[in-house]
């Protein structure tokens, strides 16, 4: 017969069991209820039930209880937890078959128990980024990182940057290789830097112009930079002879988002993106000539003009302004409730799993989208967002790796608070230079070949699209250098200006 200290203890269990077990699991999906409770064994078992699957745990107020009560429990529950550290417990819990432990330690269970439900995906987790990070601070940033690439226009510099990289990768040059990729190197950033240098000074066509053959030579000069890229001027040459690799079809309806883009298996961009580890082995050899001809392409290797904006997390609202359809990326947030049972770091380097919200703020992409972007995500489920937007929530498993944002591709941007996530846009490719590039070529075509549609955005009836074309050509202005000379000196770079952040 119970006391008030045996009352007082059962009311303390009952407020543990609800923070420590009931809530986690409600978060992760489960029902979870009370099931029935034991006041001469101070214990309560909780009963949870999730996609049909039904699971008890036992609570115990103290690790110290008679093994009776260990005994009951071993024969209705999956798992044992006690509201605190286990004392001498060989001496109690002997005779039994369920695993005992703390319920601090009840979060991996969990994970454990929805992995079950929603295994592993075998998805090939993002190459690790560099660890280094070089600060560049200066009243413009674009200033700051100019000074940096521009360096290696010295032959001189640019031999140490190749040795080094070689080095890192251990992959071993002879002196004559270093000197053929360092010149190689050289003359691709003093060629870049040609073109970047007017480009805020020149009338829109040309800053489109300008920035494109500039991003090429900015991508040639990663290639040379890197110890597995190509070995000279002559065979980034021979790549170039064989065209861009891209071309374009113009909309059957007329209009400019409906321009579509589609990629080829020979010619500059499928080497490029080659090197940057995407398959491209679906690429075909031969152009759509018109619309109809796109219907039989090759799954993932056309999009149209409208989807490669709305891949560009930069243009935000403006792009929601010009069109209905959604846009293509999510930002990701790490929910410390959700993870551990309660407050914590976010990141459960036991479980190999962390629970992320992804925010919508357009409140327009659809969970199949999320689904079908190849993500290493499990567990996804649309939830209520702020607003009009709307958020999903997921599990990130990152085995092997220490923190949940290793295991994605995030893109981080000093025009947003924090990094998004690019869904792919040709195949697996979602890197914001890449669709820039793409995005660039496309716009170079208008300028030069389709005058009229040109006009029409300039001035005409799709002048709706002028500010959005104008905004993501500033954004390329800005980040093209900084993405290429992380890549090229293969480290993270936080460019700030004085006194920031």
């Amino acid at each position: 017969m119970g006391g008030s200290g045996v009352d007082l203890r059962m009311k303390l269990l009952k407020e543990a069991a609800d923070q420590q077990l009931i809530k986690p699991f409600r978060t992760h999906g489960w029902s979870a209820t009370v099931g029935s409770e034991n006041s001469s064994g101070e214990y309560l078992i909780v009963e949870v039930t999730k996609s049909g699957v039904t699971r008890r745990v036992g609570l115990l107020y103290s690790s110290a209880t008679d093994n009776c009560h260990y005994k009951a429990l071993d024969a209705t529950v999956d798992h044992i937890f006690t509201n605190g550290a286990l004392y001498q417990i060989d001496s109690f819990a002997y005779g039994i078959t369920k695993p005992v432990a703390p319920v601090g330690e009840f979060f991996p269970v969990l994970v454990a128990w929805n992995k079950k439900l929603a295994p592993v995906l075998e998805k090939p987790l993002p190459p690790t980024g560099p660890h280094t990070v070089r600060i560049i601070t200066a009243e413009n940033p674009l200033t700051g990182i100019w000074s940096r690439l521009d360096q290696f226009a010295s032959v001189t510099l640019a031999e140490k940057l190749v040795a080094r990289r070689a080095t890192e990768r251990a992959v071993e040059l002879t002196p004559e290789a270093i000197k053929s990729k360092a010149a190689g190197l050289a003359f691709t950033i003093r060629n870049a830097s040609d073109y970047f240098r007017d480009t805020p000074f020149e009338s829109l066509n040309k800053r489109i112009l300008s920035l494109y053959y500039g991003a090429l030579a900015l991508a040639s000069a990663e290639m040379m930079a890197s110890p597995v890229g190509p070995t000279d001027l002559d065979e980034v040459e021979g790549i170039t002879k064989q065209g861009h690799g891209l071309y374009t079809v113009p909309s059957a309806t007329g209009d400019f988002g409906g321009l579509s883009l589609g990629v080829l298996a020979t010619g500059f961009f499928p080497r490029w993106v080659s090197f940057l580890g995407h398959d491209t082995s679906q690429y075909p050899r031969a152009k759509a000539k018109t619309s109809s001809d796109l219907e039989t392409q090759p799954h993932g290797t056309v999009i149209t003009m409208r989807d490669l904006l709305a891949a560009i997390p930069e243009l935000g609202d403006l792009f929601l302004e010009v069109y209905t359809t959604p846009p293509s990326w999510v930002t990701p947030v790490c929910q410390l409730q959700e993870n551990k049972g309660g407050p914590g770091f976010g990141q459960n380097q036991q479980t190999g799993s962390t629970y992320i919200h992804l925010v919508d703020q357009s409140g327009r992409i659809q969970e199949e989208s999320i689904n079908s972007a190849g993500w290493p995500l499990a567990e996804i489920t649309s939830i209520a967002g702020t607003g009009s937007g709307r958020s999903f929530r997921a599990r990130v498993d990152h085995p092997g790796r220490a923190f949940w944002f290793e295991a994605l591709m995030l893109h981080r941007s000093p025009f947003k608070e924090g990094p998004t996530l690019i869904m792919p846009v040709f195949g697996d490719v979602s890197e914001h230079r890449i669709i820039s590039v793409v995005t660039l070529y496309a716009l170079s075509i208008l300028v030069r070949y389709m005058p009229s549609s040109w006009r029409r955005i300039e001035g005409g009836d799709w002048d709706e699209h002028l500010a959005l074309v104008k905004n993501a050509v500033g954004v390329f202005e800005r980040l093209l250098p900084e993405q290429f000379l992380e890549s090229i000196i293969n480290e993270r770079i936080n460019a700030k200006q004085p006194g920031g952040f």
